[in-house]
């Protein structure tokens, strides 16, 4: 199975929750510029699971113009999600390709958990950034970082 983990495009602090702030114009310039890359790799999810905060949602939105998927809200991605209720979450996925758009450090933990079985690292998950793991289980160590992109190179592996 792949999942692939995006974090959402830079977002504004002038709101009264961290749940409400939205992607600023850079953070949409981010979001494109990952969503045509992706686009031209020929990469499509078969399902598309995303944070409720809004610079979450908005980034999907703009991922998903070209698939047209019915994205699901999942409250459970959040910044501060334990790694096993993410786990949990995705142990109810029966697919072969996932698509994830959500926060830090909950993306950077997940990398390192997965791939490296550490407790804490930063595999630096930028705005927009976009991480394949692939693996049969995603649990400590059980699973494989095969790549990790940044804006504004997404041709370069970051891994």
């Amino acid at each position: 199975m792949e999942i692939l983990l995006v974090r959402h495009g830079a977002a504004s602090w002038d709101t009264q929750t961290d749940i409400e702030r939205t992607l600023t114009a850079a953070g949409k310039t981010e979001i494109c510029a990952a969503a045509e890359w992706l686009t031209a790799s020929q990469w499509q999810p078969e399902e598309l699971w995303v944070s409720p905060y809004k610079r979450a949602v908005e980034s999907a939105e703009i991922f998903n113009r070209q698939w047209q998927l019915r994205p699901r809200l999942k409250s459970s991605l959040t910044p501060e999600t334990p790694l096993s209720d993410l786990e949990t979450m995705l142990a109810t996925f029966k697919g072969e390709r996932l698509m994830l758009v959500a926060h830090n450090p909950l993306l950077s933990n997940a990398i390192n958990h997965w791939h490296g079985g550490g407790a804490q690292s930063y595999w630096g998950m930028q705005t927009a950034s976009m991480a394949m793991m692939q693996g049969d289980v995603f649990s400590q160590a059980c699973a494989s970082l095969q790549w990790l992109r940044h804006y504004p190179n997404f041709g370069h592996n970051g891994r």
